[in-house]
């Protein structure tokens, strides 16, 4: 159990109410819902999830020690993200501070267990990687003792106040990098409570480096001390950039695909985009026969590849998974059945869609941009401002239906120059908007 605040060891400061209120009420209760949520009986997803996180908690200091041991005596710098794209956002810092400060030490925390199990697997540059502990004041202290911290860069909104005010206590120099809140007023940070002890989370923040000058003036309001907002940029870009140059889809596709030029790439698509997208790329095969299409699905369970198999066999198109791309002839069609590769995926195509934008809200939009494609997606795009501005800018087009997506697709792949212009001018979008990680380690390089 957490070590709770009670008025014996309580010393009254300036937040204390804050501080009072968080400890004696949200801790418990956040301990006590983790810990009930994993011994449940039920299955679901979220559920496993909380599970597997209280799981993989539990030799969280006795692992974290033994990998410290191994490292040097260089400054240690700690970075939080809480799941997979946020870890993506600070891979970017993470190669920034490897190339300009080789000497330190880069601790990186997670709280999702997927992102956990995910990038244990994989090359990830960071020295040390572990799950952050429960927030409560006795794990902090005990990791703050452990890792030392001589600078701590949250990624985005994973923000955990007693990890915050008891880094800010002992002088660790804390930036948090890729901000941004909802402008809306009426949302859950801007209400008169909760934005009070926003103020106070953010007050603990040496730099507040905000994705834009929009995101800077929303969050102007939840910070006390202006003159520590930064326009840095979006890391994003950083990353989808360097994942575009570096991307081998040499181990991912037979060399047919590779060459062809007539590829149309749907990404992390929901099935009410593929009532649009399957259609509309069969009436553009039917006019273009060597058309080809690489399908992505957002979630390819067993049984939504399935049902995309049984809407390609009604409109006459063949297809085979992508972990037998090798050992098939080429078909029609491509259906991805792993995920994590749909951005180098993305690199064999000349003209992408990108899914969620018929149904819940468009999905990421840069993949597809900083390989140089033309960007297509449809009406639910509000989500994203990068979609937004694409569209207001003509670099991305709106579909409404499959004929529509029948006819642009035919013209793209009729016109491969028109298509090219298209798909220099995404990429030059995403370029431009490089940088933010080496401003926000120019900002570190001072301490």
């Amino acid at each position: 159990m957490p070590d709770l605040v009670t008025p014996k060891n309580l010393h009254f400061n300036g937040k204390n109410l804050w501080f009072a209120f968080y400890n004696l009420l949200a801790v418990p209760v956040m301990f006590l819902f983790f810990r009930f949520a994993a011994v449940l009986p039920f299955r679901s997803r979220r559920l496993e999830k909380i599970k597997a996180g209280v799981a993989g908690r539990k030799n969280l200091f006795a692992g974290l020690s033994a990998q410290l041991q191994r490292c040097g005596s260089g400054p240690r710098i700690w970075i939080h993200a809480s799941s997979m794209g946020e870890c993506e956002q600070a891979r970017p810092i993470l190669r920034e501070l490897q190339e300009r400060l080789p000497h330190s030490v880069r601790v990186l925390t997670l709280f999702s267990p997927s992102a956990h199990v995910h990038l244990s697997r994989q090359n990830l540059p960071a020295e040390v990687l572990s799950y952050l502990p429960f927030d409560s004041r006795s794990n902090v202290r005990r990791f703050l003792d452990l890792v030392q911290p001589a600078a701590g860069i949250f990624i985005r909104h994973d923000l955990w106040p007693n990890f915050l005010w008891q880094a800010r206590q002992r002088g660790v120099k804390l930036l948090l990098a890729d901000a941004s809140v909802s402008a809306n007023a009426k949302s859950f940070r801007h209400k008169p409570g909760v934005r009070n002890f926003n103020r106070e989370v953010f007050a603990n923040f040496d730099w507040i480096c905000a994705v834009s000058g929009v995101a800077a003036e929303n969050l102007r309001d939840l910070i006390r001390h202006p003159e520590r907002l930064l326009r840095t940029g979006d890391t994003r870009y950083d990353q989808v950039v360097f994942r575009a140059r570096a991307g081998n889809i040499s181990q991912l596709l037979p060399e047919a695909w590779q060459t062809h030029t007539h590829i149309f790439v749907a990404g992390s698509t929901w099935p009410s985009d593929e009532e649009v997208l399957i259609p509309a790329f069969a009436a553009t095969r039917s006019r273009i026969p060597e058309a080809r299409m690489i399908l992505a699905p957002h979630e390819p369970t067993a049984e939504h590849l399935q049902s995309v198999e049984k809407s390609l066999k009604t409109h006459r198109l063949t297809s085979c998974r992508l972990s037998q791309a090798f050992s098939q002839p080429a078909q029609a069609v491509v259906l991805v059945d792993r995920v994590g590769v749909l951005a180098e995926l993305y690199g064999a195509g000349s003209v992408a869609f990108v899914g969620g934008s018929f149904g819940p809200g468009v999905h990421s939009v840069l993949e597809a941009a900083a390989h140089g494609l033309p960007v297509l997606f449809g009406p639910a795009m509000r989500n994203s401002a990068e979609a937004m501005e694409m569209e207001q800018l003509g670099l991305g087009k709106i579909l409404r239906e499959h004929t529509e997506g029948a006819q642009i697709l035919m013209e793209l792949f009729e016109a491969p120059a028109r298509a090219n212009a298209w798909g220099k001018k995404c990429r030059a979008f995403v370029e431009q908007k490089t940088g933010a990680a080496r401003s926000i380690v120019t900002l570190l390089e001072a301490i």
